[in-house]
């Protein structure tokens, strides 16, 4: 069948996906990292209250970050669509406009941590430490919030450019500063959550001064100039364009995010050792999900070059150049965490109990890399060619059919434990993601429809 699709289609850009796929391999890794060394620190030099507690206020500050994901994802689309056409100022325009919605959420989310995060908070958790430990590690978090949403807009620049390298560069020293400073704050101070809070928000803020500067540095004179004219009309039009694509992304985020934080606060009503021990288990599957997207982020950096460029054949192989590594990736973190799941838990926690809880559910998380593999990578497609709606709707059909039917049948009918349930439902809710928007691919390439992107 892969040689058939290679005749009809013509030579396949593997080389092309590989250069733009490692960096933000390599790159994607990085960024759980952030959590693991949180966790990992905690693990070792606290304990499982501090370790639930800074799931709980991480789970505040990720659905922010995630709900405003399409400031990198819609940025990088928008841009690298403009660059294929040769609309280079359009690019610039898409890009500032980006910025003036970063800095606008930045400062609401200043505005009302102090009252949004303890009521959230009230939702997650019950009342007592864990909760107000989760408080405390999300008002330090939130401080760096502006830096962070504005090195979105940034990346998905670079992405969308064909730039995977600047990107990994940025994540990697943030990343850096935050082990070097967690190892002082939570290993040497024993501030434990506050110092992980803390290490965190300093990072970021260094992350977001590397970023503008590679960007300045990698910009063309014309891109410079370009930036100057922030009064210009092509930066006063095109917002209803960028609010159409955002909401779209906005409703895909918000459904991914309930349930991931439905099972992060289930967890914690079945007690502090399953709370901490599924905190280590989705650091795991974010790991594995972060190594997937490299070539996600591939496939949308030339889909969007292609798309751009109205080359429907150049659009498929790009397609077909991620999806073969996508898969044997997932395949290979499956095996991985088969294979060595023990060591992996031992290096982010030495509590007996949280490992023993923790070694019990872990053959969930063996099978997600492989079973979610489609689904990341037709992300990368379906955000490359603007289809972004289409995202939306299969999200909340993976949800409404499958998440939540699934669950409600285990806690009815099958004899395992609600942990049990809980897995089950999400790696159900993996595949379906993937399912679904292969249908949708399937119908639109018949259709001939891919030059007709939603939000061009």
């Amino acid at each position: 069948m892969y040689r058939r699709l290679v005749r009809a289609l013509g030579p396949v850009p593997h080389r092309r996906a590989f250069a733009l796929a490692w960096p933000a391999i390599v790159g994607n890794v990085t960024v759980p990292l952030v959590g693991l060394v949180d966790t990992a620190m905690l693990g070792h030099f606290s304990d499982a209250t501090h370790i639930g507690a800074v799931a709980l206020g991480s789970t505040v500050l990720s659905a922010l970050m995630w709900l405003v994901g399409f400031l990198r994802t819609g940025t990088t689309s928008l841009v690298g669509r403009a660059l294929g056409a040769g609309r280079h100022d359009a690019a610039v325009a898409h890009a500032q406009r980006s910025a003036i919605l970063a800095v606008a959420i930045g400062a609401g989310a200043l505005l009302v941590q102090w009252i949004a995060i303890p009521a959230v908070m009230a939702v997650l958790a019950p009342a007592g430490e864990v909760r107000d430990l989760a408080i405390q590690y999300a008002w330090i978090r939130v401080a760096s919030v502006p830096a962070a949403l504005l090195t979105l807009v940034i990346s998905g620049w670079f992405v969308g450019a064909g730039d995977t390298r600047r990107p990994l560069a940025i994540v990697a020293t943030v990343n850096i500063v935050n082990l070097g400073l967690d190892v002082a704050f939570v290993g040497g101070l024993g501030w434990g959550s506050a110092g992980a809070g803390a290490a965190t928000a300093i990072a970021e803020w260094l992350g977001l001064a590397l970023a503008v500067a590679l960007w300045w540095r990698a910009a063309d004179a014309r891109t410079r100039d370009a930036v100057r004219r922030w009064r210009g009309r092509g930066l006063r039009r095109g917002w209803r364009r960028l609010a159409s694509m955002n909401g779209d992304l906005f409703v895909r985020t918000a459904i991914l995010y309930a349930v991931l934080t439905f099972v992060t606060a289930y967890g914690a009503r079945l007690g502090p050792d399953i709370l901490a021990a599924n905190a280590i288990l989705m650091q795991l599957m974010f790991l594995s999900s972060y190594g997937q997207d490299g070539y996600a982020h591939a496939a949308e950096s030339m889909v969007a070059r292609e798309i751009g460029r109205r080359d429907v054949p150049a659009f498929h192989r790009a397609v077909l150049a991620s999806a073969v590594p996508a898969v044997a990736i997932g395949a290979v973190f499956s095996l991985l965490y088969l294979v060595a799941s023990g060591p992996f838990i031992a290096v982010l926690t030495s509590i007996p109990s949280v490992t023993e809880t923790a070694d019990r559910y872990i053959g969930w998380v063996v099978w997600l890399p492989l079973a979610s593999s489609l689904a990341y990578l037709f992300d990368g497609v379906f955000l490359g060619s603007g289809r972004t709606r289409s995202m939306a709707t299969t999200m909340a059909a993976s949800a409404l059919l499958v998440f939540v039917p699934v669950l409600l049948a285990g806690f009815a009918w099958i004899a395992d434990s609600r942990n049990d349930d809980l897995w089950r439902a999400f790696l159900l809710f993996n595949v379906a993601r993937g399912v679904f928007l292969g249908i949708a691919y399937v119908r639109i390439t018949r259709r001939g429809a891919w030059l007709h992107a939603t939000h061009a």
